[in-house]
């Protein structure tokens, strides 16, 4: 059983509930609704039972409502502080594309501009980005005369942090979806900055990733993704994304909606 919430994956959605009842289970279509009582918080999840065995893609929100309020097991996979670029980023260092970076509070960024940019500038800009996986704002490259701007949503909390780093330039970029260390299907989702989504991954991409995950024994979740890009002739790791609110491009979804169901029973008890 697996909800998916609506308006959020677009026709994605439709090719994989199609695979999910192929696959002989259901899906949900859900949407929640904010400050409505339970059951009527997530619509479409009323009948639901609070127990049960579901795997939820979709927001960052609704995942975290769904983390506080409902008991379904796994629930989904987006373990929220494991995502973060703090904490992620003292595995993955080496393989990284940001691998010298600045790690601060918003607002002390702001302060330090002059530093950071000396640092870290290139042809003037300097790529930021939160240190979240729930992104309050896009990575960008970012001029000195945009930098405060350009944080201004972190500012609310001043402890949310920011990475400043070098700009890298990027060619094509893949997403790898992992279960439980293993490859199971990727998709191309962008060339030189633009959205360009094509089924799979050449060898190396994928023989890349499966070096990173030997390197590397710690996970974020059983379900994960690795996205992957290509700069200046090398591989490297972009970032680490939740499964259960990621998109999936073209990536294989009968292997991806099979992996799921076998960890949700695997966590649920079921096998």
């Amino acid at each position: 059983m697996e909800p998916v919430e609506a308006d959020v994956l677009g026709v994605e959605s439709d090719a994989l509930r199609a695979e999910i009842r192929r696959q002989g289970m259901t899906a949900h279509v859900v949407k929640q609704r904010t400050n409505a009582p339970f059951p009527r918080d997530i619509l479409g999840g009323e009948s639901v039972p609070l127990d049960a065995c579901v795997v939820f893609l979709g927001t960052h929100p609704l995942m975290r409502h769904i983390q506080l309020h409902r008991r379904w097991n796994p629930g989904g996979w987006c373990n929220f502080e494991r995502l973060r670029c703090s904490t992620y980023y003292a595995y993955f260092g080496p393989h990284l594309l940001n691998r010298t970076y600045s790690l601060l509070p918003g607002v002390e960024a702001i302060r330090q501009a002059d530093r950071l940019f000396e640092q870290h500038a290139k042809g003037g800009e300097v790529f930021v980005r939160p240190d979240s996986v729930w992104k309050i704002f896009p990575g960008a490259r970012v001029k000195r005369a945009s930098f405060e701007q350009a944080l201004a949503p972190s500012l609310y909390d001043p402890t949310n942090l920011v990475v400043v780093a070098e700009p890298r330039d990027i060619g094509r970029e893949w997403r790898l979806v992992v279960a439980h260390g293993a490859v199971v299907a990727a998709s191309q989702y962008y060339e030189a900055g633009v959205m360009t989504t094509s089924p799979g991954c050449p060898a190396e991409v994928r023989g890349f990733g499966e070096r990173v995950l030997r390197e590397v024994s710690w996970r974020p979740d059983p379900l994960f993704m690795l996205d992957i890009g290509e700069s200046v002739g090398e591989l490297r790791v972009v970032e680490l994304n939740s499964f259960s609110c990621s998109g999936l491009y073209q990536c294989d979804k009968a292997a991806v909606v099979a992996a799921a169901a076998e960890e949700a029973r695997r966590a649920a008890g079921m096998s």
